[in-house]
């Protein structure tokens, strides 16, 4: 506000009170001739009166034409509800280079295991009735989408790693262009071309509607059968437990990190380690166990590294903690190649026995 020196709080309350009813008037007054210094806050009993009360802005009280705004705090609160809006409510991604054989069904296997799927839409060629090689996910959930595109984003489907990233406001109004991004020559020859390992062979069956068995052989789904979809989100959720590159094991990796799980600048307690350590193995425990644990104590990332006794106990886990809250904080959990946790800690491909609290 532009306010007069000898203005009362009384005659603010008298002036707003045309457009609400007024909680409280705080002056800002001079400490020594205590004299109004211009700036007062209003305060009113309903939120509704603080927008007819922003239009009197520019009517002058004692002669002087006064400035109404919102304060710096209620700016600062709009901001915030405004970005957990952002966070919390439906988020949409785009998917690239993916292999021309690549359905609307096989894609949602591969998506659906991370959270809601509200609409997905796998572009086609009018001319040809063929995939062009990109699609939009949307989720329900901001942080579905967030996990979907830290764990795919790069993942090697048909001999190409896909491209997977959030669509911007200002690509959403682009959205005509975005084939030229996603979708080019050099990116239909990746995703043609197959090599050998075992994530490619997988989706190489699954692009031609054939499931795998183990043993390597092979049959075709009779079409009424009704649980190819199944098959393809369990197959999926068995290859993520791999790295996002260049990873060739038979189902999920034993081996997983949870992050966010404490702030080593913040931990005071001289056993919080050990807390952490209990809570942790009692916890997967419930599901199966495991065989070794690693709390980093000086990471900023707050990670704590696992080896469950199989991939299937790991899969549990990974799926029962993602997402759980912790000490305040959400839990990152996602696996770790066997390969990596082997070189990371020399001697946990040996170990056996479960851990107890």
């Amino acid at each position: 506000m532009q306010l007069h020196t000898r203005l009362r709080a009384r005659d603010l309350e008298e002036f707003f009170s045309q457009v609400g009813k007024v909680r409280d008037v705080r002056i800002i007054s001079d400490r020594n001739s205590r004299r109004c210094k211009g700036i007062a806050y209003i305060e009113f009993f309903d939120e509704d009166s603080v927008a007819p009360a922003l239009k009197l802005s520019g009517t002058k009280i004692m002669g002087i034409p006064i400035q109404v705004q919102h304060t710096q705090a209620e700016k600062n609160r709009a901001a915030m509800l405004a970005n957990l809006a952002k966070e919390q409510g439906p988020t949409r991604l785009y998917v690239g280079s993916l292999h021309c054989n690549i359905t609307e069904t096989m894609l949602k296997a591969i998506f659906e295991p991370f959270g809601y799927i509200d609409t997905l839409q796998l572009m086609i060629d009018p001319e040809t009735n063929r995939s062009r090689g990109y699609g939009f996910v949307q989720y329900r959930e901001a942080e579905s989408a967030r996990r979907a595109k830290e764990q795919l984003n790069g993942f090697e489907l048909a001999g190409k790693p896909i491209k997977v990233g959030e669509v911007t406001e200002k690509m959403d109004h682009s959205m005509s262009n975005m084939g030229s991004v996603l979708d080019d020559e050099e990116t239909d020859r990746g995703g043609i071309e197959m090599n050998a390992n075992a994530r490619v062979q997988l989706m190489a069956k699954l692009a031609s509607g054939n499931q795998m068995r183990p043993g390597g052989k092979q049959k075709t789904a009779p079409a009424n059968e009704g649980g190819g979809e199944a098959d393809i989100g369990q197959k999926v959720r068995e290859m993520l437990g791999g790295s996002n590159s260049r990873a060739a094991s038979d189902g999920p990796s034993p081996c997983f990190v949870l992050r966010n799980m404490f702030d080593p600048k913040t931990e005071t307690d001289p056993y919080w380690a050990e807390e952490i350590r209990s809570d942790v193995i009692g916890e997967c425990s419930q599901l199966g166990g495991v065989v070794h644990i690693h709390i980093d104590k000086e990471d900023p990332n707050g990670c704590v590294y696992l080896k469950a006794v199989n991939g299937s106990v790991a899969n549990a886990c990974v799926n029962s903690l993602q997402g759980r809250w912790f000490s305040g904080k959400m839990i990152q959990a996602s696996f770790m190649q066997t390969s990596d946790y082997s070189k990371k800690f020399e001697g946990s491909e040996y170990l056996r026995d479960r851990l107890e609290r």
